[in-house]
C-alpha cells in the first residue's frame, strides 16, 4: 500500500459520513450497490498483457445508522461462467479485485467479453458492463496488380484497403503512398488521401504516369499493397464528337456508424464531357453550401458527414451527369444511437404476496434488447416473473426469497447501458417498508379491536371456471360484517409456495375474476375481509381446477426472414420446443404493413419463400405450427421490406411550355404510388432537336419541372421523361414535341387567359392544375391565384411562371369555394379563369382490412352490480391464448339507451362493475390490432340482479332421508337481510352446471319453511343444488345461495328392497322384465311370419304386395299395360254421355289419358275451355302441394261397356269431354280415406283409393269411399284378381239413372310432360274404333264389388281379354306415332 492510501481511505469515510448526515433526516431506509470503476475494452497486439479493473461499494442507510458492508468481486469469462483463476496459466485475480491476463493469445479462449460480479452480503449482486478483450488486426490490403488507362484531364482513383475495414478502438494506422517505389509528394490541389486510405488524383497528366502502392503501418508493423499502374491515352482531337456517358470508378458503400462519428462516402466518376457530381438523400438534393451544413465534398465528389446524427440515416445517391446521360450510385447510411435510459429502475420495498412492477425504459437505435438480471443471473420469464410491454418486470406473489439486486440491461450494436435497483420484501405493516408501506409503528391490537374483526367470508364458490381465468364469489362474514371495507383474495397453485393476492375496491365487491392462470392446473383460493384496523379470519380454502387446453404446439424458434429481391422474401425457422406430437405443417402468415389482409402459405419443411410480393413494401410475417390438435402458438411478428425496383410506369401529365426562343420548360407529375416500386430518387429527361442525337438531364425527386436552356431559335424539339429509383430508370414517356419561338417573348401586352384549369377537392384542401395561355409569344412573369368562400379573390397568392400545380390547404370542409387564376407580366394582369368547387365532408381514409369479428359473446350476471362477459376470437388457436399486441374493446350500455361506455382488455373476458341493479344491459366486443380492427360482434343482453333479497339463503345443506333413502332432504337458513316479506323458495337442482338457470329442475313452494324433501333421485349421480328466496317484490333476479354438490350413493337402491318373488331385488326384477319383453316380441314375430307363409302365393293380394314391395320409395305413374295390377278400371260406355260416375278420382280418370302419347301444340289448348286444376295426365311426374287435388268438379267419367273385351270411350288423344251429370248421391255423400296428390304422393292416393273425387257440396272435401261409387283398393282386394274388372260385366241396372245433360261444354285436358312439337295423329272429329257403341246405363248392382274368384276358367278368360287389349293398344300406338 502506498502513502496515499490512508488519505484516500480517510476521504472516503468523510464522504460516507456526510452522506449519512444528509440521509439520516429521511424516515425510510434505502441501500445501494454500485460500481465506482468498471472494466474497459482493450485491444492489444498478440502476446501482450491486459489489466481489467473493477471497484465497487455498498452503502446501507437506516434510521439511525449507516454501514458499509464488505463486498467481494468475482469474474465471468467470455463463456458467461465464473472464472476459476486457481490453476489458470494466463489469468489471475489480484487482491484489489482486478483481473490480469499475462499474455493474450489466439485460440486459447482468452479473447471475448469479461464481466465482474460485485456482491455484498445481505444485499445481493450486480454485474458490470462487458469489457471486450481483442487482438489488434492489420487491415487487408489490395493485392491485385491493376493497369489503369485514362484520358488526360480525367480522375484517377487508387484503392488501398480491400473491403470495409472496421477500425478497432485504440488502434492507429498510418497510410503512406509510393509512386515507382518512392514516397509520393501529395499535391493538395489535385491529390487527396481519403479516410479509407485511397488516393485520388484529379486532372491527371503525363507526369502522373507510374506504379502506385500504399504502405500501412501500425506501431512497428507495416504492410504493402500491390501496385497499380497508371497509363494515359492519346488525347481526343479538337472538334471531334466523342461524347461518353458517365461511369463510376468507385461508388459509395453502405455505412453503419455510431452517433457522433464521421462518415465518408466515396464517389469518383469519369466521362466525356467530364460529369458533374451531385449528392441526394432520399431523392432530395443536399444543400452543400449552407453555412451550418455538416456535409462537405472531399476530393472530386466524395461526401463527408461530420458528427453523424440520427436524422442523417437514409439512402444517399451520387449522381454523375453529363450531356450524354446521368448515372446514380447509391448506399445506405445507418446511424446507430447507443442505449440511453428514459426511466431507470428504483429501489423498492414491498410486502409479501404483493404484485410488484419494476419500471425500465431505454431508448436507442436500433431498438435495444432489454434483459433483467437478479443477483447477476438472467431472469427467464415464467408464470410469476413476467415481462410487461417488453421492458418492465412484474413479479406476482412476492416471497422473501425474491429480495435482492435487480438489473435492467439494454444492449444494441452501438453499446450497452444498465441500472440496478434493490428489492426488499417485508412483512405487511413493517415500519421499514419504505414509501409503499405505512411508517407508523405496528402495535398489537387491543382486545376491543380484536373483538370487532370480521369473521371468515362464507360460501366461497367458483362461478365461472375457464382454462385461463376463474370467477369467484362469496358472501359477507357472519360476524362483524359492517366493519368490512374490502376483501383480499389469495390464490396459489397446488404444490407452490408463491401465493398471490387481489384486493377489491369496496365491501360491496363480493366477486372477482382472477386472470393469467395456467390451464389444467389446480389452484387454492381463500378470501379475507379487511377493515381499517386489521384483517379478519380467512375463509376455508377452495380448490378449483382450470379447464385443460388442447395440447397444441408451441411457437417456432429463431424465426428469421429477409428479402431476396423485389418480389421474394425467404423465411426460415426452427421447430418449437414443445411440439405435443408430430408437426404436420407450418403456416406462414404475411400481410402488407399493419393494415393489409392476412395471407398465408403452408410449408412441410423449416423454410419457405414468399413470392409474387409487391416491391418496396413492408410485410409483417409470423409462423404458426400445426399438429394433430390444430393450430399452435404463433411466433413473434417480423417486419421485412422487399427490395425496390425500377418504376413500372412513366411520369404523368407531362406538358411542354415554350418559355423563350431558347428554352422549353417541362412539367410532370410522379407516377402513381403503386407504380413507383421504391422511393423516387429523381427524373431523367431526354431531349433532342429534330433528327439530332439526344441529350440527357436529370433532376432531384422533389422537383416537378425543369427548364431546358440554350436551345436553338425557331426549332422543333422532342422531349421524353422517366422516373428513377436506386435500381435505375423506369420506362420513358412518348416523345413530346414543341417549337421554340422565333423571337423572344413580348411584354408589351398582358398575357391571355389560362386555357384550362382542373380542380381536385379534398376535405380541407383543393389541388389545382392548369395550362398556360394560348399566346406563347407573350412573356409571363408569374401567376396570381385567388380563392374565397362563395366569392373570388378573398385570398390571393403569387406563383412562379413555371409552376403548373398548387394545393390550397387549411380550408373548411363541405364549403363552396370560388377559384380564380390569371397570368401577370410587367404590363399587368391578364384575364382570369374562374371555377367553383365544394370541399368534401371528410378525407377518404386508407381503410385497413378489418379483422374477424369475435364470436360466442356471453354475459353472466354475478350480482346486482356486476356482469362477466367472455367471448371467442376465431383468429386465435384452440387454446384462445393471446400472444401478440391485440386488445379487445367492450361496449356496454343500458338497453334502449344511446349512451355507451367502453373498456379495453388484453384478455378474452372482463368483469364489468358498478352497474345498476335490476337493469338490462347490452354488450358487444371488437378486436383491435394496430391500425386494424374488427366490426362489433353481435350484441347480447343480460340483466343485473335486483337487491331483493339483499342476501341469499344461507348454509345450504343436502342429506339423505334416514327413514326413506330414496329421498333427499335439502335444508337452509333464511336470508340475513330482506326487503319485503319472504313468500316462498325456489329449489334448483341439476346434474349439469353448464345449463342455464331456466333449464335446471325447479321445485317451488310457498311459505317460510326452510326444508324440502326431493324424492326419486337417480342413484350414483352427482346433483348440484341452490336455493332462491321469493319475496313480495318478486324473485326473478333474487340471488342464489352457494352451490352445493351431493352424490347419491348405493344406499338409494342397494337397500333392503321390497321383496318380490322370494327375495328378488329390484335390479334382478329389471333384468327379468327386459328378458320377458324380448321373448314375447320374438314369439309374436314368429307367429306373424307363419301367418304370412300360409297365405296362397298365387293370390292377387300376394301379387300386388309383392309388386309394391319391390317398388318402395319409387312412385311412378300407373301405366295401363305394365301396372295393370294397380289399376281398377270400370265400365266404359261407348257413348260420350254416361250417366253414373263410376270412379272420379285422379288416378282412374287419367286412365284414359295413359293411352295417348302424342301432344298437340300448346296453342291448340289455349282456345278451349281452361283445364280444371285437378285434371292431370297420369304420366305427369310433377309433385304438387297438399290439397292440390281437392275441390274438383269432374262431371263425367268413363264407364264399363258390355263387351267381352274391355274397350275405351276415347274421343281424342289430347281431349277429354266431361259431363255435369253427377248423381245427387255422389255430390252429397262425404268422401273419406281419399289421399290428395302431394309431393309425398305425386299421383294422389292410387295405392289407397283410386276414387279420389273429393266432392262435398261442391267444395273441397275428404277422400272418397266405396259407398259413393268409388272403389277403394282395400275393398278391391276382396274381389279376387283385379283383372276381372276388364271383362266381367256387372248385373243389369236396377236403379234409377240420372238424366244426361246434353249441353255440357267439353273440357280440354292438356297432356303433361309431352313434346309440344308433335302433331296430333288425328283430329277430335274422327273417332277411332274404340269409340263405337251406344251409351249403356248401369244399375247399382253393376257398381257393386265383384265377389272374389280364383277359378281357372275365369283366369283364362281374363288372360284372353288382356291379349285383346294389348293388340288394341299396339294399334293405337302405331296410329299415334304415325308421321
Amino acid at each position: 500500500m502506498t502513502d496515499a492510501d490512508p488519505m484516500n481511505c480517510m476521504g472516503t469515510w468523510i464522504v460516507v459520513f456526510a452522506a449519512f448526515l444528509h440521509l439520516a433526516t429521511f424516515s425510510h431506509a434505502s441501500q445501494a450497490l454500485t460500481f465506482t470503476l468498471e472494466p474497459q475494452d482493450s485491444v492489444v497486439p498478440e502476446g501482450h498483457s491486459v489489466l481489467l479493473q473493477c471497484v465497487g461499494k455498498a452503502f446501507v442507510k437506516g434510521k439511525t445508522t449507516l454501514t458499509a458492508p464488505p463486498t467481494s468481486i468475482r469474474w465471468r469469462g467470455p463463456d458467461g461462467q465464473d472464472l476459476g483463476v486457481v490453476g489458470d496459466t494466463f489469468r489471475t485475480q489480484l487482491k484489489n479485485g482486478s483481473l490480469y491476463i499475462s499474455s493474450v493469445e489466439e485460440n486459447r479462449g482468452l479473447t471475448g467479453a469479461y464481466q465482474c460480479l460485485l456482491t455484498a452480503e445481505g444485499i445481493g449482486s450486480v454485474l458490470s458492463r462487458p469489457a471486450l478483450v481483442a487482438i489488434a488486426r492489420q487491415p487487408e490490403l489490395n493485392q491485385d496488380f491493376i493497369e489503369t488507362y485514362l484520358l488526360p484531364g480525367q480522375t484517377a482513383y487508387f484503392r488501398c484497403m480491400v473491403g470495409e475495414y472496421v477500425w478497432q478502438p485504440g488502434v492507429k494506422h498510418t497510410v503512406q503512398w509510393y509512386k515507382d517505389d518512392m514516397p509520393l509528394p501529395v499535391d493538395k490541389l489535385r491529390m487527396v488521401v481519403l479516410p479509407n486510405g485511397a488516393l485520388e488524383i484529379d486532372e491527371v497528366s503525363a507526369s502522373d504516369r507510374g506504379a502506385y502502392q500504399c504502405n500501412v503501418t501500425s506501431g512497428s508493423v507495416y504492410k504493402l499493397s500491390s501496385k497499380t499502374n497508371l497509363n494515359l491515352k492519346k488525347p481526343l482531337e479538337a472538334g471531334t464528337d466523342h461524347a461518353v456517358a458517365p461511369s463510376f470508378l468507385v461508388g459509395p458503400s453502405p455505412k453503419t456508424v455510431s452517433e457522433g462519428e464521421t462518415v465518408t462516402l466515396d464517389c469518383v466518376a469519369n466521362g466525356v464531357p467530364k460529369p458533374q457530381i451531385k449528392w441526394l438523400r432520399n431523392g432530395e438534393e443536399l444543400d452543400l453550401n449552407h453555412l451550418d451544413s455538416r456535409f462537405s465534398i472531399t476530393g472530386t465528389g466524395s461526401l463527408q458527414i461530420s458528427g453523424a446524427e440520427d436524422i442523417d440515416s437514409g439512402n444517399y445517391q451520387c449522381r454523375a451527369s453529363n450531356t450524354v446521360d446521368s448515372l446514380d450510385a447509391q448506399a445506405t447510411v445507418q446511424v446507430q444511437v447507443p442505449p440511453k435510459f428514459i426511466q431507470a429502475p428504483r429501489d423498492k420495498t414491498a410486502s409479501e404476496k404483493e404484485v410488484l412492477n419494476l419500471e425500465c425504459a431505454i431508448h436507442g437505435k436500433p431498438k435495444p434488447t432489454i434483459r433483467w438480471l437478479k443477483n447477476g443471473d438472467v431472469i427467464t420469464p415464467n408464470e410469476y416473473m413476467q415481462f410487461v410491454n417488453g421492458h418492465n418486470l412484474r413479479i406476482r406473489g412476492l416471497l422473501y426469497s425474491d429480495a435482492g439486486m435487480f438489473q435492467c440491461v439494454g444492449t444494441n450494436p452501438a453499446g450497452s447501458v444498465q441500472a440496478s435497483a434493490r428489492l426488499r420484501v417485508v412483512a405487511p405493516g413493517d415500519s421499514t417498508a419504505g414509501e409503499d408501506i405505512s411508517t407508523s409503528d405496528v402495535k398489537p391490537l387491543s382486545s376491543g379491536l380484536l373483538a370487532r374483526l370480521p369473521g371468515a367470508p362464507r360460501s366461497l364458490v367458483a362461478q365461472i371456471v375457464k382454462p385461463r381465468f376463474v370467477t369467484l364469489s362469496w358472501q359477507e362474514p357472519q360476524q362483524n360484517a359492517n366493519e368490512v371495507v374490502s376483501y383480499t383474495v389469495y390464490y396459489r397453485m397446488n404444490n407452490s409456495e408463491r401465493e398471490q393476492k387481489i384486493v377489491t375496491k369496496s365491501h360491496e365487491d363480493q366477486q372477482v375474476s382472477i386472470q393469467s392462470l395456467l390451464p389444467g392446473r389446480t389452484y387454492q383460493f381463500r378470501v379475507v375481509a379487511n377493515t381499517n384496523f386489521g384483517m379478519g379470519e380467512s375463509s376455508l380454502p377452495l380448490e378449483a381446477s382450470t379447464q385443460p387446453e388442447v395440447n397444441i404446439a408451441g411457437p417456432p424458434r429463431n424465426v428469421d426472414a429477409y428479402a431476396r429481391n423485389h418480389k421474394e422474401i425467404f423465411v426460415h425457422w426452427q421447430p418449437p420446443t414443445v411440439t405435443n406430437g408430430e408437426i404436420l405443417k407450418y403456416r406462414v402468415y404475411y400481410s402488407e404493413n399493419d393494415s393489409g389482409a392476412d395471407l398465408y402459405n403452408d410449408s412441410m419443411s423449416l423454410e419457405l419463400v414468399l413470392t409474387e410480393l409487391r416491391p418496396f413494401t413492408d410485410y409483417v410475417i409470423s409462423v404458426v405450427p400445426f399438429n394433430h390438435n390444430g393450430m399452435g402458438d404463433p411466433s413473434a411478428e417480423l417486419k421485412v421490406k422487399t427490395y425496390s425496383s425500377t418504376p413500372s410506369e412513366p411520369p404523368n401529365n407531362v406538358t411542354l411550355e415554350v418559355t423563350s426562343s431558347s428554352s422549353i420548360t417541362v412539367h410532370w407529375e410522379p407516377p402513381a404510388e403503386e407504380d413507383c416500386n421504391g422511393q423516387i430518387t429523381g427524373y431523367k429527361i431526354r431531349y433532342r432537336k429534330y433528327k439530332d442525337a439526344p441529350q440527357a438531364k436529370s433532376t432531384p425527386a422533389n422537383i416537378r419541372y425543369f427548364e431546358l436552356n440554350t436551345l436553338d431559335r425557331n426549332a422543333e424539339y422532342q422531349v421524353k421523361i422517366a422516373a428513377m429509383t436506386v435500381n435505375g430508370s423506369g420506362p420513358f414517356t412518348e416523345w413530346y414535341r414543341a417549337n421554340t419561338l422565333e423571337n423572344d417573348l413580348d411584354e408589351t401586352q398582358v398575357p391571355g387567359k389560362p386555357v384550362w384549369i382542373n380542380i381536385h377537392p379534398g376535405a380541407d384542401n383543393i389541388g389545382l392544375h392548369w395550362g398556360p395561355p394560348q399566346q406563347p409569344e407573350i412573356k409571363i412573369r408569374n401567376y396570381v391565384l385567388g380563392w374565397g368562400r362563395g366569392i373570388p379573390d378573398e385570398n390571393t397568392i403569387e406563383l412562379k411562371e413555371t409552376e403548373r400545380y398548387h394545393v390550397l390547404k387549411n380550408l373548411e370542409s363541405n364549403m363552396e369555394y370560388v377559384v380564380s387564376l390569371r397570368a401577370r407580366n410587367v404590363k399587368g394582369d391578364g384575364p382570369p379563369i374562374y371555377d367553383n368547387i365544394k370541399t368534401r365532408d371528410d378525407e377518404p381514409l386508407d381503410v385497413p382490412v378489418p379483422l374477424e369479428v369475435p364470436v360466442g359473446l356471453r354475459a353472466i350476471t354475478m350480482s346486482s352490480s356486476s356482469i362477466v362477459v367472455y367471448w371467442i376470437d376465431t383468429m386465435l388457436n384452440k387454446n384462445q391464448h393471446v400472444t401478440d399486441n391485440r386488445h379487445y374493446t367492450i361496449s356496454y350500455g343500458i338497453t334502449g339507451s344511446n349512451r355507451y361506455r367502453y373498456h379495453n382488455t388484453s384478455d378474452l373476458n372482463y368483469m364489468i362493475n358498478d352497474l345498476r341493479p335490476n337493469t338490462q344491459y347490452e354488450f358487444a366486443v371488437k378486436v383491435v390490432k394496430g391500425r386494424r380492427e374488427s366490426a362489433w360482434s353481435m350484441s347480447v343482453l343480460n340483466s343485473t340482479y335486483q337487491n331483493v333479497p339483499v342476501t341469499p339463503p344461507r348454509e345450504l345443506s343436502v342429506r339423505l332421508d334416514e327413514q326413506n333413502p330414496h329421498n333427499v332432504i335439502v335444508q337452509w337458513l333464511q336470508p340475513k337481510h330482506t326487503v319485503g316479506q319472504i313468500t316462498g323458495y325456489n329449489i334448483y337442482y341439476t346434474t349439469d352446471t353448464t345449463k342455464r338457470d331456466r333449464d335446471w329442475s325447479i321445485e317451488a313452494f310457498a311459505g317460510e319453511e326452510t326444508m324440502l324433501m326431493l324424492p326419486n333421485l337417480k342413484p350414483y349421480t352427482t346433483y348440484y343444488f341452490k336455493v332462491q328466496a321469493r319475496t313480495t317484490k318478486g324473485s326473478s333476479n333474487a340471488p342464489f345461495s352457494a352451490l352445493v354438490a351431493f352424490t347419491t350413493s348405493a344406499a338409494v337402491i342397494m337397500q333392503e328392497a321390497d321383496t318380490i318373488a322370494h327375495g328378488i331385488d329390484n335390479q334382478n326384477l329389471l333384468y327379468l322384465i327386459v328378458g320377458g319383453t324380448i321373448l314375447v316380441l320374438l314369439i309374436l314375430l314368429l307367429v306373424l311370419l307363419l301367418v304370412c307363409r300360409r297365405k296362397p302365393q298365387s293370390s292377387p293380394e300376394h301379387t300386388k304386395k309383392s309388386y309394391q314391395k319391390n317398388n318402395v320409395g319409387v312412385p311412378k305413374p300407373p301405366d295401363l299395360w305394365i301396372h295393370h295390377d294397380q289399376m281398377e278400371l270400370k265400365n266404359i260406355d261407348k257413348s260420350l254421355h254416361s250417366a253414373t260416375p263410376v270412379c272420379s278420382d285422379n288416378a282412374s280418370s287419367s286412365g284414359a289419358l295413359t293411352l295417348p302419347r302424342s301432344v298437340v301444340h300448346s296453342s291448340e289448348y289455349e282456345v278451349e275451355t281452361p283445364v280444371p286444376a285437378h285434371v292431370t295426365n297420369s304420366l305427369d311426374k310433377r309433385a304438387y302441394p297438399a290439397n292440390y287435388m281437392t275441390a274438383t268438379s269432374m262431371n263425367s267419367t268413363m264407364e264399363r261397356p258390355q263387351y267381352p273385351r274391355t274397350q275405351y270411350n276415347h274421343q281424342n288423344r289430347s281431349h277429354m269431354t266431361m259431363e255435369t251429370g253427377l248423381s245427387q248421391q255422389s255430390l252429397t255423400q262425404p268422401q273419406n280415406n281419399s289421399l290428395a296428390q302431394t309431393p309425398e304422393h305425386p299421383y294422389g292416393g292410387y295405392d289407397a283409393n283410386f276414387c279420389n273425387a273429393g266432392y262435398t257440396s261442391g267444395t273441397a272435401g275428404g277422400g272418397g269411399a266405396a259407398g259413393n261409387g268409388c272403389v277403394s283398393t282395400i275393398e278391391s282386394n276382396k274381389r279376387g284378381h283385379p283383372l276381372k274388372s276388364f271383362s266381367v260385366p256387372g248385373p243389369p241396372p236396377t236403379g234409377v239413372t240420372t238424366p244426361i245433360n246434353k249441353h255440357t261444354p267439353a273440357v280440354t285436358i292438356r297432356p303433361q310432360n309431352q313434346s309440344p312439337y308433335k302433331k296430333p295423329s288425328f283430329s277430335a272429329a274422327t273417332p277411332n274404333r274404340l269409340q263405337g257403341g251406344s251409351s249403356v246405363a248401369h244399375s247399382t248392382d253393376e257398381i257393386q264389388r265383384l265377389a272374389p274368384s280364383t277359378s281357372t276358367e275365369e283366369l283364362n278368360q281374363e288372360m284372353a281379354n288382356l291379349e285383346g287389349l294389348m293388340k288394341d293398344l299396339s294399334a293405337i300406338t302405331a296410329n299415334e306415332f304415325e308421321c
